[in-house]
């Protein structure tokens, strides 16, 4: 709206009436809310007051609004002056208050008042001739409210504005999806009903006969059936769950199948995605209903050798934009954003591959057998596109499932192309097994195996560390243990060797599959690690493979905290020396003793680990502040047995004042009342000496300065 001259003209003021039924209008006080969260408010009876004029040459009309609140403190302007153009299907608003343009529709004018004090809307005040101006101007055809009357003409010069807007983006989203073809395969539903949904033989005990939702023909069950039992249709030989006809009222499936297809443009791909459900009922006879949703489409470009996720352009299907219209929008706005994907153009898929061969042909990827690795993982839903992406940027899935390593790469894709085995990325053309850092030797084994993704690892860990496994031992590896921290020992002592010992010590082969539930196992691998920090010949096979497990454990334990504690007191020897020194002027302050108690002071990292171990408490972290200077540790002691650990007191010094942090027993519980009363007057025995030396070196420092 052009807005030059709109203000030239003076607002209208309130009337005399309007002043009155403002100040009259006191209200009523209510409360909502439940017991936990009840809020008092007061409702009046009229929000808004309204006066209307139009222009000279009536083109534009203009409406002043003032409120109860303004005009109940005896204020006669407006609070907002709105400006209406019928001719032009617009509007404006002035802020008499802030003194700016607002192009808020009059619902979201900040008014300063609490507009969820009303309970609806409605409830201003007008006159007869102010209604008459605004419902003839706006040619409402009746008397409207006049808040009312106003926002049904912005919201209808909002939805002009906003259906323009709305056309530039459907107008490039419609180019795109125009390219997309407008045929699915003539086998599309076959592919559906054979390699999508799941099937079921609906069957009866008495007849011994069911009905196969696949082939939908009546076939003999075998005699032995029973509810949900798994097996394979006499008919069709397609896998199916044997359901009772009297246990299973209906059935639903849902699943995601998808399709790859060339856009009429001849440069881009698309990739569909379908919702497909599949309900059966037993008053119909389980004859299925199939229905297919389209509800995602990505478009990509094939770029020899680049990743295409550069080039990816999704759209969902949804409503666009509260419009209630349903169609093709961009990605995360359909439904109001409310429906995406957990990972949107992502969502595992069955891909229909009949029409692959030629759809790659003078590709990039036009050796890539990805029919046939998709087909042999019948109803397993992929991620289409990551795999895509991962045989355009250079991973050799044809070479792994060419050579014969089916399982791997089955399982690499079902992963989400995350495995265990350490893949590499290297430049040029490597070969596989440079990829997987062993040798053409090792990866011929893999071959032999048809390895998974665990066997493949532990070959290559095996490799990692200079060893070599059979066939046998891998296929063990694999079944009872996986890849274990026992596989960094395998160039240490013979795989056979190792592999007994788990047998017969840990009968490993009786917990395959909870290996956490095995106690020896777990002692042996704490002691083989506490063995190797202490540097212990592992090489002596009476040292690798300790006949009593438990007992070997608990003396490496113990050895291992001796030689720990050694190892951290030199590691801990620059920090000890200061700490000594601190604790020599500590001892002068805190000299305390009574008829029970007395004062030790720790001198080094070892007696703070060593309190800490014996009150099962923190105390050893405080170390690095406590040398610091920062605070003051303690070790209360009864002087009957000095060596006994009884409680553990933090000091602080604020300004050269000392206060208790803490007063501990074990455990971090309170300290008794005596230990307390204890360190209350050893703090203001302390307190005093630091007093008196603090002030004695203030008079040495004083008559070395005179001197």
């Amino acid at each position: 709206m052009r807005k030059a001259g709109l203000l030239d003209k003076k607002p209208l003021t309130a009337t005399r009436k309007m002043l009155e039924t403002a100040r009259k209008d006191t209200g009523t006080k209510k409360r909502t809310g439940a017991w936990h969260g009840v809020v008092t408010y007061t409702e009046y009876e009229t929000r808004y007051y309204f006066r209307a004029m139009e222009s000279a040459n009536k083109e534009i009309l203009e409406i002043d609004l003032f409120t109860r609140r303004c005009l109940a403190f005896g204020q006669t302007g407006p609070r907002f002056r709105i400006f209406l153009d019928r001719g032009k299907e617009d509007f404006a608003s002035w802020d008499m208050v802030n003194e700016k343009w607002s192009n808020a529709k009059i619902d979201m004018l900040e008014t300063d008042d609490d507009r969820y004090n009303y309970t609806y809307r409605g409830r201003n005040y007008a006159t007869k001739e102010t209604l008459n101006v605004v419902n003839k101007y706006l040619d409402t055809g009746c008397m409207k409210d006049v808040e009312m009357a106003v926002l049904d003409f912005q919201a209808g010069v909002r939805k002009i504005e906003l259906g323009k807007k709305h056309k530039l983006i459907t107008d490039v989203i419609d180019s795109y999806m125009n390219m997309v073809p407008d045929r699915l395969p003539a086998d599309w539903m076959k592919f559906i009903n054979d390699r999508v949904l799941e099937h079921s033989v609906f069957y009866t005990k008495d007849t011994r006969t069911g009905y196969c939702t696949h082939c939908r023909l009546h076939v003999p069950v075998p005699t032995d059936v029973r509810h949900n039992m798994p097996g394979k249709c006499c008919q069709c030989g397609i896998s199916v769950t044997y359901k009772s006809w009297k246990m299973q009222k209906h059935t639903t499936y849902r699943t995601t199948a998808a399709i790859l297809q060339k856009c009429t443009d001849g440069v881009h791909y698309v990739y569909r995605q379908f919702h497909v459900d599949m309900y059966t009922k037993r008053e119909e006879y389980y004859v299925p209903e199939i229905v297919t949703n389209e509800n995602q489409r990505s478009l990509f470009l094939l770029s020899n050798g680049h990743s295409i996720m550069g080039s990816l352009k999704h759209y969902e299907w949804g409503e666009f934009r509260y419009t209630g219209i349903d169609r093709w929008c961009d990605e995360g706005t359909g439904n109001h954003g409310a429906y995406r994907s957990v990972c949107f153009g992502y969502e595992r898929s069955v891909l229909y591959t009949g029409n692959i061969r030629k759809l790659l042909k003078k590709t990039s990827l036009q050796y890539v057998p990805l029919a046939e690795i998709v087909k042999s993982m019948g109803r397993e839903r992929i991620n289409v596109l990551k795999l895509i992406d991962d045989m355009e940027t250079g991973f050799p899935y044809e070479s792994f499932w060419k050579m014969g390593l089916k399982r791997f790469v089955q399982e690499y894709i079902k992963k989400d192309h995350n495995s265990q085995t350490k893949i590499k990325h290297l430049t040029g053309k490597p070969k596989p097994w440079e990829l997987l850092a062993i040798t053409k030797t090792d990866i011929k084994q893999a071959v032999r195996l048809n390895a998974t993704d665990r066997q493949l690892r532990i070959i290559q860990k095996s490799v990692g560390i200079g060893v070599s496994l059979t066939d046998k031992q891998v296929e063990w590896f694999d079944k009872y243990m996986g890849v274990h921290m026992i596989m960094d020992y395998l160039n240490v002592q013979t795989p056979h060797r190792i592999i007994r010992y788990l047998r017969e010590q840990t009968v490993i082969e009786k917990y395959a599959g909870s290996l956490q539930h095995n106690e020896a196992l777990h002692f042996w691998t704490d002691y083989l690690d506490m063995a190797r920090q202490m540097e212990w010949n592992l090489h002596d096979r009476s040292v690798f493979f300790p006949q009593d497990v438990k007992r070997a454990h608990d003396e490496a334990a113990a050895a291992f905290t001796i030689w720990k504690d050694e190892a951290d007191a030199e590691k801990m020897k620059a920090k000890d020396e200061i700490m000594r020194g601190n604790a020599a002027e500590i001892r002068k302050a805190f000299c305390y003793s009574d008829d029970i108690h007395m004062i030790k002071v720790p001198e080094c990292y070892l007696d703070f680990k060593h309190e800490g171990n014996a009150q099962h408490n923190c105390v050893a972290t405080y170390y690095d502040r406590a040398v610091e200077g920062k605070c003051i540790i303690l070790f209360i002691r009864k002087k009957q047995n000095p060596d006994e650990n009884f409680c553990t007191v933090e000091i602080r010094s604020d300004e050269g004042k000392f206060s208790i942090i803490q007063n501990r027993k074990a455990y971090n519980m309170e300290a008794p009342e005596d230990a307390k009363e204890f360190m209350e007057t050893a703090v203001k025995e302390a307190q005093k000496i630091a007093d008196r030396m603090a002030a004695e070196e203030k008079k040495r420092i004083r008559q070395k300065i005179a001197g």
